[in-house]
């Protein structure tokens, strides 16, 4: 239990100094992990352990992110997000292999095995990335579209080569191990349709927030282990369940109980990717990641020349056949620098059986890589993006923050002055002086607040909208406060706190159509 409680401490602590340093928490998490270990300030940690990983930790990332996508993103992008899934995965995972094959003479069979681990990108640093980071919706649901489901080839290639290298096999019949992803693909995808369909059903007839919540946890991990126990892909299960189930929420159910049932998945995943990032960083050993470092830089480069196969093949094949699913050359290269590795990969390392030809080394250097890709291309992203002209800024929105700014400051400062005043602190004479040093100041700001909204309506629009957002939490605040008081009825509160529900999906609704320039045009303001 003191183990428990140390590390639910060092997880805030460091989300908190992540935050305030404006740096990505999950390279704080893995960083903070590392030094914690080191220090010796948590003794007894456990090893990270794959099981937990697999069974409990994926399918619920996994589902939060089909039931959060854009569904319609998804679906318009869906040509690119399969080919990348499909036949993007087999190339990386070949060319990783050949290039880890020739730079770091392992044998064909460890050197596949170790190209089917690194291909997998890490879904929570991806998702987390591009929901936060101003990029062309395009580019950022492709990639969030890709990080969903080439988890699920991955994972069914991986045990496919495992499954002959721990056999002490040399040879690999490429068209089995195609055929073999293709049918556990289709195989997730029915199994995640079928129960997404039965979960639906019964949560259209439960009308109860804390039932559908369990509905929901429970699809998310019966999807996964069915799909596992079938030999079909669990992932790909998992991820068509949360697809599926999130468009039935958003047809079929109450807004209260679809604001209870994100509010719950957004907790759980926090609290999941809080725990995986932690562990990296725990359980790397600094002894190890140095005395492998060369093989671990090598296999670096091995991953990023894997990936970029990947990546600049499928795409240009695309503008071959499907011109209009192609994308931009410069967006292709966020494909690669994105390419995130995380805890999955660690997994994978240290599920492997004891007797698998060179697996010390494919551990340590899976952790090695792992380490790396979390703390370099976590912390390089936003850079990257910018400097290739991507990270789209607002000035708009930065300007008016500027003015919010000097207002929120000027008018707190006028309080103070004002209470100081009548305290009998300051003479009067100052008094004056002061007040009318500040009232110029916010006029000013208001002045331009004004002008600003004038001149650029969408902002303006999105200045209302979030101000609403923000009395509509106030409300429900007063409203818990009085229920819990006595001072209305429960069932008063409920009707009130379910209209509240509405108008906060409606006004979250609203805010992602409102668009970023000053169009002149879009939804009416509610």
């Amino acid at each position: 239990m003191n183990l428990l409680i140390g590390l639910m401490v060092a997880a805030s602590t460091l989300a908190i100094a992540a935050k305030r340093v404006s740096i990505p928490y999950s390279v704080a998490l893995v960083v903070g992990g590392l030094l914690i270990s080191v220090g010796g300030l948590l003794p007894g940690v456990p090893p990270l352990n794959p099981d937990v990983v697999f069974l409990v930790c994926l399918p619920l990332l996994l589902f939060e992110g089909g039931i959060t996508a854009d569904v319609a993103n998804v679906r318009a992008n869906l040509v690119p997000i399969a080919t990348l899934a499909s036949l993007g995965m087999v190339l990386a995972i070949t060319a990783t292999g050949t290039a880890l094959h020739f730079a770091l003479s392992f044998a064909w069979g460890p050197a596949l095995l170790l190209g089917a681990m690194l291909a997998v990108t890490d879904t929570v640093s991806i998702l987390y990335a591009f929901r936060h980071a101003p990029v062309p919706r395009r580019l950022s649901g492709i990639m969030q579209g890709e990080s969903l489901f080439n988890d699920g080839t991955a994972l069914v290639a991986y045990a496919a080569i495992a499954g002959v290298v721990t056999r002490g096999e040399t040879s690999f019949s490429l068209p089995l191990l195609g055929a073999q992803v293709v049918l556990a693909t289709l195989g997730g995808l029915a199994i995640g349709l079928a129960l997404a369909l039965v979960a639906g059903i019964i949560i259209r007839r439960t009308r109860d927030p804390l039932a559908e919540i369990m509905v929901t946890t429970a699809l998310a991990f019966s999807a996964y282990v069915i799909g596992e126990e079938v030999h079909m892909s669990g992932a790909i299960a998992a991820v068509t369940a949360g697809l599926s189930i999130g468009i039935t929420l958003r047809r079929h159910v109450a807004a209260q109980s679809q604001v209870a049932i994100h509010t719950f998945w957004e907790y759980a995943t926090f609290g999941v990717n809080t725990f995986l990032f932690l562990s990296v960083g725990l359980t790397t050993k600094p002894g190890s990641l140095l005395h492998h470092l060369p093989l671990t830089l090598l296999a670096v480069a091995c991953v990023f020349i894997g990936r970029a196969v990947a990546i600049y093949v499928p795409f240009l094949l695309l503008r071959w056949v499907r011109p209009s699913e192609s994308v931009p050359f410069r967006w292709q290269h966020v494909f690669i620098f994105g390419n995130i590795k995380g805890a999955l990969s660690i997994g994978l390392a240290l599920g492997l059986p004891e007797g698998t030809p060179a697996r010390e080394q494919m551990v340590a250097i899976a952790f090695g890589v792992t380490f790396l890709s979390l703390v370099g291309q976590g912390l390089l992203l936003t850079g990257f993006l910018k400097r290739l002209g991507l990270f789209r800024e607002d000035p708009v929105a930065l300007a008016v923050g500027e003015q919010q700014a000097r207002l929120i400051a000027g008018r707190a400062a006028r309080q103070e002055l004002e209470r100081l005043h009548e305290q009998g602190v300051i003479p009067r004479a100052a008094y004056e002086h002061l007040r009318s040093d500040y009232q110029v100041g916010i006029a000013s700001a208001e002045r331009e607040l004004r002008r600003l909204s004038d001149q650029h309506l969408a902002q303006a629009a999105r200045l209302v909208l979030t101000t609403r957002r923000h009395l509509v939490d106030a409300e429900r605040t007063a409203l818990l406060s009085a229920r819990r008081a006595g001072l209305i009825p429960d069932e008063t509160a409920e009707a009130q706190l379910a209209r509240l529900d509405e108008r906060t999906l409606e006004l979250e609704q609203v805010l992602s159509d409102v668009p970023d320039a000053d169009t002149g045009s879009g939804r009416k303001v509610p």
